[in-house]
């Protein structure tokens, strides 16, 4: 297996996901994948669309998106609807936030698999390692321990939820809030269709002012 790996670094979110990707990093080296490592000034579109016009089975992008696109160090799109015919016939796994509402879809569409979130993916800097655990441990059970999708998919669900309880157990409620509600908005298409787009629900309402409570320990990747 081939992979390309682009993980920017330019702000404090990404301080934190690109350690997260740096453990996937390892795994990959450990387990004989051959991956190749955009980090930060190398994260940018023209470098993301040479290494995978040479070829490769996997994408794996940490971290900040939107509904349409996968955004590099330049802080510009190294993947959107454009280009993402890059990806066609190609496994996708990313943590940035919205980008398997619109951006996931259309891989999909092309053949493609995608591992993403179609809500903001937030975290807490009081529960790191938790969160790092969660937001990889999709990736060890596909892609290290070779399970199908759908139970890789329904594996790391149930993840979130129990570690979502065992921050509330330790005190950690908006962690455990954010570890939830991230579970809740993981999709992996292939494993199942891309879902119709829902209203807004009054949970999503309740965001912005516990958002507001929360100041700098807590952030998302959009």
């Amino acid at each position: 297996m081939k992979a390309v790996l682009c993980r920017p670094r330019f702000d404090d979110p990404t301080q934190n996901t690109f350690a997260f990707a740096g453990e996937i990093l390892l795994w990959c080296q450990q387990a004989g994948i051959d991956i190749v490592e955009l980090a930060e000034g190398e994260a940018i579109r023209t470098n993301v669309v040479r290494e995978l016009s040479k070829g490769a089975d996997l994408f794996i992008h940490y971290d900040h998106g939107d509904e349409n696109a996968l955004i590099g160090q330049d802080e510009k799109a190294v993947i959107d609807l454009n280009n993402c015919a890059l990806l066609a016939e190609r496994e996708v796994y990313t943590l940035a936030c919205l980008s398997a509402k619109k951006l996931g879809p259309e891989v999909w569409r092309k053949g493609g698999t995608y591992w993403g979130y179609v809500e903001v993916v937030s975290f807490t800097t009081d529960a790191l390692a938790e969160f790092q655990e969660a937001f990889n441990c999709g990736f060890r059970y596909r892609f290290i321990e070779g399970d199908t999708r759908q139970s890789a998919l329904t594996r790391a669900k149930e993840m979130f939820e129990r570690l979502a309880y065992e921050l509330v157990d330790v005190g950690k409620t908006f962690a455990a809030i954010f570890m939830r509600e991230n579970g809740d908005n993981l999709v992996y298409l292939d494993a199942h269709e891309p879902e119709e787009e829902k209203e807004g629900c009054l949970l999503g309402l309740l965001k912005l002012p516990l958002q507001k409570l929360l100041l700098g320990r807590w952030t998302t990747l959009n």
